[in-house]
């Protein structure tokens, strides 16, 4: 028994022997139109915030420059309230920041996906904390590309009926003379108005096609983590056991999220300066609650699929020392009645303590307290913001009516 090893690298690859292990390389953008942009399957591989920019900003083009040229065309108020217009156009900070900031992240978000997800892949199995045998690689690939291709055409499909639908809302809410919307005018929809729609169905047609494919991912992890072997590293650097790239994937779902966030602050701040939109008080209820409860499940859906793996993983590591430990024990009973411990016995002993300390320290979520603090961040930013304008409000009032 003294002579097995019980080093720390003994240890950890002893509980999952290497086998004819293969790269999981996968192709999620089979009928993507959004990915297409990118010309070809290497481009979406390695695709950079440099490569996607341009299209980024096409996209600003397409939307709030072509609206800004709408709007004049059209003879609707830019600055100052006319007629039935209440809020003029540029007065209209939610679409602003819906068409130069949140369309362009989320098209960002939604190009650079595939390259997000091949470059954790290929860290995490580089450093072989997840291992997967040829066989089921083989099988993984084929079948993940094959769903993939299905859930992109469904998506886009999903995607533009539901922009269809939130058109067609704005569209009967907006257009009442009484509400004093930009895109109408005395009851009658400007050609801005028109365009205004379209662009409304364009970002949430990519928004529904992103989400669903964020959901997608998820479940390709989980069924990764199903069908392969995780072998944390004790004292990795990433003070994840090695798997932190994959702790990113769900921080960049929440930066999305976020910037979604900002985008309702602003629409409501907008509705109560101006007093130009419906009642939206049961959609300032919706939308808190729903951002509370969709934030965590959006950082931790890519993730919730290696905990179970982390977990047991760490149990099966402390079961094996646990066992040792109990053989080592029982021998030293026997020894014991005849007073024959030795300094080798102590120090085995120690040394199993020592390993069972390093195992029990491992953590069981891919992610770093860096990652978690940068989530909270994101995560209250808009919530923050919400509180702050009133606060800043108020303050600066009191501060007028006494200076």
């Amino acid at each position: 028994m003294k002579e097995m090893d019980l080093t720390l690298a003994g240890t950890f690859t002893r509980s999952a022997p290497k086998t004819n292990a293969a790269t999981v390389r996968l192709d999620t953008t089979q009928y993507s139109l959004i990915h297409s942009l990118l010309n070809s399957h290497s481009a979406r591989s390695a695709a950079t915030f440099g490569v996607v920019a341009p299209i980024c900003a096409l996209s600003v083009v397409i939307t709030y420059v072509a609206l800004i040229g709408f709007a004049m065309f059209s003879g609707a108020p830019l600055t100052i309230p006319h007629g039935s217009i209440h809020l003029p156009f540029l007065h209209d900070w939610n679409v602003i920041f819906m068409f130069v900031v949140s369309l362009p992240t989320v098209v960002a978000l939604t190009l650079l996906d595939q390259t997000a997800l091949a470059n954790a892949l290929a860290r995490v199995q580089a450093d072989e904390i997840i291992s997967v045998n040829a066989a089921d690689a083989r099988d993984l690939q084929r079948h993940w590309e094959n769903l993939f291709g299905r859930v992109n055409r469904v998506a886009q499909v999903i995607g533009c009926t539901i922009g269809i639908v939130v058109a067609f809302a704005n569209y009967w809410a907006y257009s009442q003379p009484r509400v004093g919307f930009w895109i109408a005018l005395d009851g009658r929809m400007l050609p801005v108005g028109w365009y205004f729609l379209f662009c409304l169905w364009l970002f949430y047609a990519v928004v529904t096609f992103y989400i669903i494919r964020t959901i997608s991912v998820s479940l390709f992890l989980a069924s990764l983590v199903r069908q392969g072997h995780i072998r944390m590293l004790p004292f990795h650097p990433d003070h994840c056991g090695g798997l932190r790239p994959v702790g990113r994937l769900g921080l960049r779902n929440q930066y999305g999220l976020t910037v979604f966030g900002i985008n309702v602050v602003l629409f409501l701040l907008t509705a109560r300066a101006y007093q130009a939109l419906p009642p939206v008080h049961a959609l300032i209820a919706v939308t808190i609650v729903g951002y509370l409860v969709v934030g965590p499940l959006v950082f931790l859906g890519p993730l919730a699929p290696f905990r179970s793996g982390m977990v047991r993983t760490k149990g099966d590591l402390l079961g094996e020392v646990a066992a040792r430990l109990r053989l080592e024990l029982q021998r030293l009973r026997k020894e014991i009645s005849h007073g024959v411990i030795t300094r080798e016995d102590e120090e085995l002993i120690d040394r199993l303590r020592k390993i069972g300390s390093v195992i029990d320290e491992l953590p069981v979520w891919p992610f770093d307290s860096g990652t978690l603090r940068r989530f909270v961040t994101a995560y209250l930013l808009p919530l923050l913001s919400a509180v702050a304008y009133p606060i800043g409000r108020y303050i600066f009032d009191i501060v007028l009516k006494h200076g």
